[in-house]
């Protein structure tokens, strides 16, 4: 059952790696103890004790690595992943639930001869929550996050890059982690794209082999913006593939849901929550999530609980917009989402008549 961690505590004595045997043994133990076989756990914890290997996994982490070129570091390390509740929709719900269930169940996968490797790429818009999902894996598996961004990991000297690329999977080896690969078309794009040096071609195909390698035992998570960029070769390497499209009007409800407690949309009436959700749509988790917090902002500055409808489209608008835009163009948008005249005057703190005059040179009258 342990079949996982026992081959790579033989892996790392064969190889006399004293911290990549410490690292598995802990992990091997935590396990042993999560099942009940707390006399197991503790023998090995012992023994790690007497051998001056004691701690927490976290603390036996190896040196980070570093690019040859600039001397800077090529990762970085969540050691304690945390995550507020996602808001996803079910399908990618189940979905990132389905990859969990099969890292935690990979021994008894292994007893019954079936080979799945322990690899998930996550694509879809930018905002949508890939970073997230990334994050909520480790924490739940109880593993540090090392988080390589492919992007900025593209050396001078391209010789260099394919380097960085095998020392991260060599680092993400030497100890229990999630490696998650992140801007990942930024290296794995396809390598029949005529614009890309040959050089890079082959950066490719050494992100390829060292891949293989990993994913035999290693979790590893990847995230993209640009799907349609990436090799062919690069889908087949994945076990688990989730598109994380932008929310729909389920998904923009529970974004509400999640705002203080101590806030009050009471006067927001049915019809005009439909006007909102349909304003939102289109955007990702961070553009609304931004818009929220914008709204929440506002009003705790005022001293304030209250939320109308007005304030909600008023930031909506704002954000879509990015301050490039007329009063006039800001007061048709409200009158046109249904905003009264009335509302809008006090919003802007005008006359009622000058909203009309507004609305009178947009033509809307």
């Amino acid at each position: 059952m342990y079949y996982s961690e026992i081959n790579k505590i033989i892996e790392a004595g064969l190889e006399k790696d004293k911290d990549k045997v410490s690292n598995y043994a802990r992990l091997l133990a935590k396990k042993l103890a999560e099942d009940g076989e707390q006399i197991s756990s503790k023998r090995i914890l012992d023994i790690l004790k007497r051998k001056n290997y004691g701690g927490a996994v976290t603390d036996a982490l190896v040196a980070p690595p570093v690019d040859q070129e600039s001397r800077m570091g090529i990762v970085e390390i969540d050691y304690q992943p945390v995550t507020n509740e996602l808001i996803f929709s079910k399908p990618v719900q189940l979905k990132l639930e389905d990859f969990k269930d099969t890292v935690k169940n990979k021994s008894r996968m292994d007893e019954l001869g079936l080979e799945f490797n322990l690899s998930l790429l996550l694509y879809g818009y930018p905002g949508c929550g890939k970073s997230s999902a990334a994050k909520y894996i480790a924490a739940q598996l109880e593993l540090p996050l090392v988080i390589a961004k492919l992007d900025t990991l593209i050396s001078s000297l391209l010789g260099n890059t394919a380097k960085n690329i095998h020392k991260i999977f060599e680092y993400a080896k030497r100890q229990p982690c999630v490696l998650f690969l992140d801007e990942f078309d930024a290296i794995a794009k396809a390598r029949d794209d005529q614009h890309e040096l040959g050089e890079l071609k082959r950066v490719v195909n050494s992100l390829l082999q060292n891949m293989d390698e990993y994913c035999r035992e290693g979790i590893l998570i990847a995230a993209t913006n640009h799907h349609k960029l990436l090799d062919k070769a690069i889908w087949r390497r994945f076990q688990t593939v989730i598109e994380l499209p932008k929310p729909g009007i389920e998904e923009i409800q529970r974004l509400f849901k999640h705002l203080p407690v101590m806030l009050d949309y009471s006067l927001i009436k049915q019809k005009q929550w439909g006007k909102i959700e349909n304003a939102l749509l289109g955007l990702s988790y961070s553009d609304i999530k931004n818009i929220l917090q914008n709204m929440v902002k506002k009003v705790i500055l005022k001293h304030e609980k209250q939320i109308n409808f007005t304030e909600v489209l008023a930031e909506i608008f704002l954000f879509k917009n990015h301050g490039d835009f007329s009063m006039d163009e800001f007061v048709q948008y409200m009158i046109n989402s249904g905003v009264s005249q009335k509302q809008a005057a006090i919003y802007f703190n005008v006359s009622t008549r000058q909203i009309r005059n507004s609305m009178e040179r947009m033509g809307e009258l």
